[in-house]
């Protein structure tokens, strides 16, 4: 049995020269240069300079540039769509369409509705053929006998689905997980048996949960060293036409000829099967590295929605432009959909608008040097990430030594990976990195990044092309380590639908971080304008003759002797001109209402005595 990626030492080695015979042959003789990604190579060439980096709050915070309020919007748009893929059941057209002016096309749901009626419609076999069938449903009732009286004997590919299997339980009951607090302060208030019970309920449940835990690990193991052969049959699944790991649906703007390809994250078996298959491999037939499973299951999705590119296209012409989003691993899934597309030479490169993702993984070796060879910007693909969310860090963040030559040992595609020998680390963040903190009451700070709620951008100011690369890649690295996966999975108030693991990855989280960024920025807006409209209003309004003493309170008796009657009554005469050119100051600067109140109404009284005649 092997032990656990997260363990040191083991059966490593002896699984390893069972399983990779092949793989050895002429592995170790390869030349680690020829594989190097861009990515790597820069970090090989400044492994000193990047040792010595460090960063606290000040020297990060110059590196974030804060997004306007047209940005914030266009991904307050995208993550609320994010949200709905994770509901497309229940999505309402005609709210889709009042909310944001987008029409609802179709989904993958109805693809498996319309795939689903065409069976049932075709023709039953026929009646021999059914007696065929019956008879092979008996020789295999035999085998299950045979399989009993010998022992059970487990395929490969059944133990992968089990393990699959495994993993998308434990993230399914992840909100019913009891989180690990100390119950001290309450069990101290109950009596000695009540105590006991509760804390054998406890204990049960915790190590039911942790066993699920440890058992998933270990089949992650047993997954990373599964023979070709049974990965090949899980990879054909995936990219499959038929199956669909993660669900999606497309929206139109018409408007803009705009279409939307949104993906869900993980929430299926298949979704988990795509995860766990995490080995590297070629990407396109190119020198870039990707994720094994998400790319297989990338291609099946491609076929799905490829119809539905093609009559956009075929309906806009030129006009016609595309946008792909996706909360975790339907951000990475809509970011290779939208590379598949254009190196296969569907779209052009005008129609292709940045891919959003929310909370992704990272999924190449040697992304950003594939967007230069593609003739895309960094900005193409911008990912946003929660400050604390632990999955966009999973394959980004320093793997310990042991895990690394654990991981050679059990697959021969892990020995000369690129990423992982000269970076400790699986895939390198491609693109531009987005960094959304909430606010505090929501989850704490980040120590990196200012005080408050905000969404960021890291860039950098420096001239030079390679040392504002390399000082990027260097913060992305200090970011994505901070904190590191495993320290946050130490935390056993990590775990349940209390803990940071949930709270700083759902796609809800995103949702509302970005609207709570929003509406922080119209307060200080609106704050802005009050101030700008008091410094236009209030030197015209006191320059017109009104004496300041009558705005504080004043007494009129020295208003009304002499040369002050005089000039107080002609101001007065006057008042009906100034009240015309004062209600268009108002009504030009979109004043409140409540500024009509310094208006002194003893004035206006004064004035309407004088008028009238009255003594």
């Amino acid at each position: 049995m092997c032990r656990s990626l997260w363990g040191g030492g083991g059966k490593a080695d002896q699984v390893a020269e069972d399983n990779d015979e092949n793989d050895r042959n002429g592995d170790d003789d390869e030349n680690d240069d020829e594989d190097e990604c861009d990515c790597c190579r820069i970090e090989q060439q400044a492994d000193h300079q990047q040792e010595q980096v460090e960063f606290d709050r000040d020297s990060f915070s110059r590196l974030l540039r804060k997004v306007s309020l047209a940005e914030a919007r266009l991904y307050a748009q995208m993550s609320y769509l994010g949200n709905l893929a994770y509901s497309i059941p229940k999505i309402q057209p005609q709210n889709l369409l009042r909310r944001y002016a987008l029409r609802f096309v179709t989904s993958s749901i109805e693809k498996k509705e319309l795939a689903a009626k065409i069976e049932k419609h075709q023709e039953s076999p026929p009646i021999e053929d059914t007696k065929g069938t019956i008879k092979e449903e008996m020789e295999d009732d035999e085998e299950g006998k045979e399989q009993k009286n010998n022992g059970y004997r487990i395929r490969p590919s059944a133990a992968y689905h089990i393990a699959a299997s495994a993993a998308s339980y434990l993230h399914s009951h992840t909100r019913s997980i009891l989180p690990f607090k100390s119950s001290k302060d309450e069990t101290d208030q109950d009596s000695p048996e009540e105590s006991r019970g509760r804390d054998n309920n406890v204990v049960n449940m915790i190590n039911s949960d942790m066993a699920s835990l440890m058992a998933t690990t270990d089949s992650v193991t047993s997954v990373v060293a599964a023979k070709e052969e049974v990965k090949q049959a899980v990879a054909d699944d995936l990219n499959s036409t038929h199956s669909s790991p993660c669900d999606w649906f497309i929206c139109d703007d018409d408007q803009s000829a705009t279409r939307f390809l949104v993906i869900q994250g993980s929430e299926s078996l298949a979704s988990w099967q795509a995860n766990l298959l995490f080995e590297p491999i070629q990407f396109e037939g190119l020198d870039v590295l990707v994720h094994r499973g998400i790319y297989e299951a990338a291609k099946g999705i491609y076929e799905q929605v490829l119809p539905e590119v093609q009559g956009h296209l075929k309906s806009r012409g030129d006009k016609a432009t595309f946008r792909f989003t996706g909360h975790s691993l339907g951000g990475s899934l809509a970011l290779l959909i939208n590379l598949m597309l254009l190196i296969r030479g569907e779209v052009l490169i005008s129609s292709l608008l940045p891919v959003i993702t929310f909370g992704s993984p990272s999924i190449m070796c040697g992304g950003d040097q594939l967007l230069r060879k593609l003739g895309l910007a960094r900005s193409h693909i911008q990912a946003i990430t929660l400050h604390r969310d632990i999955v966009p860090r999973a394959f980004s963040c320093n793997y310990p030594n042991h895990v690394a030559e654990l991981l050679k040992a059990l697959n021969g595609n892990f020995r000369n990976h690129p990423c992982l020998n000269n970076q400790k680390l699986l895939y390198s963040p491609m693109g531009e990195l987005w960094i959304l903190q909430p606010d505090e009451k929501f989850s704490p700070n980040h120590h990196l990044l200012p005080s408050g709620s905000g969404l960021y951008v890291l860039s950098s100011a420096l001239s030079d092309a390679n040392d504002a690369e390399k000082l990027l890649h260097a913060a992305k690295l200090v970011f994505l380590n901070s904190p590191h996966p495993l320290e946050i999975l130490s935390d056993r108030s990590a775990y349940g639908s209390e803990g940071c693991i949930q709270r700083d990855h759902d796609m809800n989280s995103y949702f509302k971080s970005v609207r709570g960024v929003i509406r922080q920025e119209l307060n200080h807006i609106r704050k802005a304008r009050r101030q700008q409209r008091r410094k236009v209003w209030w030197p015209l309004v006191s320059s017109r003759g009104v004496d300041l003493g009558i705005i504080v309170g004043r007494p009129f008796a020295t208003m009304k002797q002499g040369q002050y009657q005089v000039n107080f009554s002609g101001m007065l005469q006057s008042g009906k001109e100034s009240l015309k050119r004062f209600s268009r100051l108002v009504a030009s600067q979109h004043m409140h209402l409540f500024v009509v109140l310094l208006v002194p109404a003893r004035l206006i009284l004064l004035g309407a005595y004088s008028v009238i005649g009255f003594p």
